[in-house]
């Protein structure tokens, strides 16, 4: 928990379109700042940005809410580290602020002790005379000392039970370097599982060491190359990138990160210049790896091999991506080169190297090139199974003038006429393209019809004030009215709340006390709240308007209590009752109005 006085310190000295700034292209038209939304699929820039009340709206799928609320939403973290990204952004320090250490239980403590003094073993072996050829491999494979240092990679002795002792010399029980997959029993014996082998940390998100992987250094051909961890109670190389503690370092430097394939590919990313990439562990890609990167808030560049396996896992690493909501991606172009970045280092130099991974190419590029390299085009029957393949992935593409380019170019290459190709493509006809004018000019259009029923609109004015005002709330408190629709009433019932507790009222500090929360409901309160509160041209409160909006509040609760009454009396009654029933009732009401 961080004290509600310093969140809404954080808050008022953020600036919410310097925040967004960070994350989003932001435009400026006019006195109002727009960007393309990306809590929807958006191609227009539907979502505003209000300087002046410090909140973000989306017209298109109802998003909204204050700084706090779009980090939240973005990175897919917790309120509370929210306001510790935001106030990081802002340069805003204060001791309260630190996160509190992560808890786990007794096992795991020892589990990853373990491991950090493991780490630390290997990397004193690297350098005595055991080590020795294990350092002439790296040198040999152009890894400095400096990256040596950075990578933090180490070496297990020739003697599998030399780092047995030496782990056991610091009180490490053998049953916790069994449960972190250090040891293993051979022949009566404990010895290291690595043994004479060069070791790669592996780091978790919190840049904790939770395995290994370890590289054979001689030729044997009985060996495998690599070694890896078995699964334990906190390493699981499915759920793990490496490099990842690195990356997070580097990648808001470099505004992006590279995803490739072996630990040797950053090695060579890393000799290039590039330090923000991390590697698969050998697995495909899944979608915890998506979520990983996605907490990097950088565009995320898919650096997989460059032959048929590798491209086609980039094609499904960006797949799980889409799934995953993850929309800041490209693709490294090969154009046509078949090795992985440790070879083309290896092979053609650092500059090719670099020349290569700085080509960068859209999901629909790749998707074009993909599939012109897989089928023949000199043939007939390779042209007609390249333009069905694509035929799916054009029907998908929402933005109308990308879905012509792709169209173009399928006949370009094929000499299937554009309107043969046009016409096999199914398009969702519900689906309409936002338009940017159309969202500038009518903001509400997208999220409610215009013509709402006199009782919703005299109830959303009131709450609007309410909002605004806190003399609207002790005025809405005297007048003994209520509110008939639910979502406004839990609202007001908040907003009574928030200020009785704390004497003062200020939207803002709402929205993060309900943000606070972490809920569906919520969130729909405070959606609903940006909506209210981010229509211009709305009047400000006074004393005479809100008695007027309450007097037709008033009369429009007992129209409605009316009309409820006949309509159960014509579901509950003969006609003839009904009928006797209802004059009753405007023969008693007649003189009250």
């Amino acid at each position: 928990m961080i004290a509600p006085q310093i969140v809404d310190e954080i808050r008022e000295r953020a600036d919410i379109v310097q925040v967004i700034s960070t994350y989003l292209n932001v435009i400026k038209k006019g006195n109002a700042y727009y960007a393309v939304c990306p809590f929807h699929a958006d191609t227009n820039p539907s979502l505003t940005i209000s300087v002046e009340k410090q909140i973000y709206k989306c017209f298109a799928c109802g998003a909204g809410g204050n700084v706090f609320n779009f980090v939240q939403n973005y990175e897919h973290i917790s309120f509370f580290d929210a306001v510790r990204k935001v106030a990081d952004i802002i340069g805003y320090s204060n001791e309260n602020l630190s996160k509190p250490e992560r808890k786990v239980d007794d096992k795991t403590k020892n589990v990853l002790y373990a491991l950090k003094e493991a780490k630390d073993v290997y990397k004193y072996l690297l350098k005595t005379v055991d080590g020795e050829n294990c350092a002439n491999y790296l040198l040999n494979r152009n890894i400095s000392y400096e990256m040596q240092e950075y990578f933090d990679l180490g070496y297990s002795s020739s003697n599998p039970e030399l780092s047995v002792k030496l782990l056991r010399g610091k009180n490490i029980e053998v049953q916790t370097l069994e449960d972190a997959g250090i040891i293993a029993r051979s022949n009566g014996m404990f010895v290291d599982r690595f043994s004479d082998r060069l070791i790669f940390p592996i780091y978790n998100e919190y840049s904790e060491v939770i395995g290994f992987s370890a590289r054979k250094i001689d030729d044997d051909p009985e060996k495998p190359k690599y070694k890896n961890s078995n699964s334990t109670i906190v390493f699981n190389k499915s759920q793990v990138l490496y490099n990842y503690q690195n990356a997070k370092k580097e990648a808001k430097k470099e505004g992006c990160v590279y995803v490739t394939e072996g630990f040797m590919d950053v090695f060579a990313l890393y000799t290039a210049g590039i330090k923000s990439c991390i590697a698969l562990m050998g697995t495909a890609f899944t979608p915890y790896h998506a979520k990983l990167l996605r907490k990097l808030n950088v565009e995320i560049r898919l650096c997989l091999d460059g032959d048929d396996a590798g491209q086609h896992g980039m094609l499904a690493a960006s797949e799980i991506l889409d799934k995953e909501g993850v929309t800041n991606y490209k693709f490294v172009n090969y154009n046509g080169c078949v090795l992985d970045p440790d070879e083309i280092l290896q092979q053609k130099g650092e500059k090719e190297l670099k020349s290569i991974v700085s080509t960068i190419i859209s999901k629909d590029q790749f998707i074009f090139n993909y599939y012109k390299k897989k089928f023949n085009l000199d043939t007939f029957e390779g042209k007609k199974d390249f333009a069905n393949a694509l035929i799916p992935y054009i029907s998908k593409m929402r933005n109308p003038i990308d879905r012509e380019m792709m169209i173009k170019s399928v006949s370009f290459q094929t000499g299937i006429e554009t309107r043969t190709i046009a016409s096999m493509i199914k398009i969702d006809s519900n689906y309409k393209e936002p338009d940017f004018n159309e969202i500038i000019a009518t903001p509400t259009t997208r999220v409610a019809p215009l013509k709402l029923r006199r009782l919703a609109r005299v109830q959303n004015a009131i709450m609007r004030q309410i909002l605004l005002s806190k003399e609207a709330i002790e005025q809405m408190e005297q007048s003994g009215e209520y509110f008939i629709d639910t979502m406004l009433l839990k609202i007001y019932n908040y907003v009574i709340d928030y200020y009785q507790a704390n004497q003062k009222f200020e939207v803002n500090d709402l929205i993060s006390f309900l943000s606070q929360n972490d809920d569906a409901q919520s969130k729909q309160m405070v959606e609903k709240i940006t909506l209210l509160i981010s229509e211009d041209n709305q009047p400000q409160y006074s004393k005479e308007l809100m008695e007027d909006y309450l007097k037709v509040l008033e009369d429009e609760i007992k129209e409605k209590q009316k009309k409820d009454y006949i309509t159960n009396a014509i579901q509950n009654s003969s006609s003839d009752e009904a009928a006797l029933k209802i004059t009753s009732y405007f023969n008693q009401t007649k003189g009250e109005n």
